[in-house]
């Protein structure tokens, strides 16, 4: 087993043993038996929402690709892009998302260094847009009267290791000799160094995404909000807005633990925000759970369904 999978097993373990942490703290019997009261209708409202999460993502990435090549549906597209999601979420801070391009390459016939322009500029924008929604929640958290010292300093370690990756991505966009160094400070990384013309020639294409990019992105975290917001309602009452906040908050902290999928950690965090704000630990506790059970498992469920697809491409190929 080589040391990145080591690492991920490790990570992995770490989360899954934060969630059990946190169920055991507050009772197995009790968060179960809240569980099964939980209102189906909303459960499936919550899974819907994920689905159309999914669906604006995928299209933002199509949009990017089609406009490099053209003729690529979204139907030939989408198995790509499931099996990427899963990928990402798998692996810490999203990294497995990097295998993506060669798989276009293999499938798609789009050079690798187009495929790297696509996910650089998406998850460029993508962080830009958290760091100012996360900013702007956590200041109407910490108006909410939270003064704990180690929640102060997980915040300052989110918010620095979010503007290094910013820095670093701004970095890449704008200037190709400082990018080259970069690169050329990791060995294992020289292959990408011949792909870099084609990955700055592909941004230049981009210019008019921009209209697009920025508005789906915006939908997507309000339904990525949106969608736990519903599971969360099928078990207890909660303010929408006070769900916004947790989320925002914890994608960030969950981003600096490097966790896959942010387990564990991102269930912590919002607990102790939505505790904070005067709701019962239980309820909390079992919709944190049941959102976990049925998100995560909409995400690996369409993740699989993509890869499958994407086999089936190749035999037909």
């Amino acid at each position: 087993m080589s040391k990145s999978w080591i690492i991920k097993s490790i990570l992995l373990a770490v989360g899954f043993f934060l969630l059990f942490s946190l169920v055991y703290r507050i009772g197995f019997s009790e968060v179960v038996s809240t569980v099964k009261k939980a209102k189906l209708s909303f459960a499936l409202l919550g899974v819907l929402a994920y689905l159309v999460v999914i669906f604006f993502r995928s299209l933002r990435w199509f949009l990017l690709v089609k406009t490099i090549k053209d003729k690529i549906s979204y139907k030939q597209f989408l198995p790509f892009y499931l099996a990427n999601s899963l990928m990402g979420n798998l692996t810490p801070f999203k990294a497995g998302e990097a295998t993506t391009p060669f798989l276009f390459k293999k499938y798609l016939k789009i050079p690798v260094g187009q495929g790297f322009s696509v996910i650089v500029l998406d998850r460029f924008l993508e962080l830009i847009t958290l760091t100012i929604i996360s900013v702007l929640a956590i200041v109407f958290v910490l108006n909410r009267g939270i003064e704990n010292v180690v929640i102060l300093s997980v915040f300052r370690a989110m918010f620095i290791a979010l503007f290094v990756v910013l820095a670093i991505l701004i970095t890449v966009i704008v200037s190709k000799r400082t990018a080259l160094k970069i690169i050329g400070s990791f060995g294992f990384l020289r292959f990408v160094e011949k792909e870099l013309d084609v990955f700055y020639d592909t941004l230049t294409l981009f210019k008019k995404a921009y209209r697009f990019l920025i508005p789906l992105i915006l939908i997507g975290w309000f339904l990525e909000a949106l969608a736990p917001y519903l599971v969360y309602k099928s078990i207890f009452p909660v303010f929408f807005f006070d769900v916004i906040l947790a989320q925002m908050v914890t994608l960030g902290a969950s981003l600096v633990t490097f966790i896959p999928g942010g387990v564990g950690i991102i269930e912590v965090s919002v607990f102790y925000i939505l505790n904070l704000f005067g709701y019962s630990p239980i309820l909390i506790t079992g919709g944190l759970l049941l959102a976990r059970l049925l998100l995560t498992g909409t995400l690996l469920a369409s993740g699989l369904v993509g890869s499958i697809l994407i086999k089936e491409e190749k035999h037909t190929a």
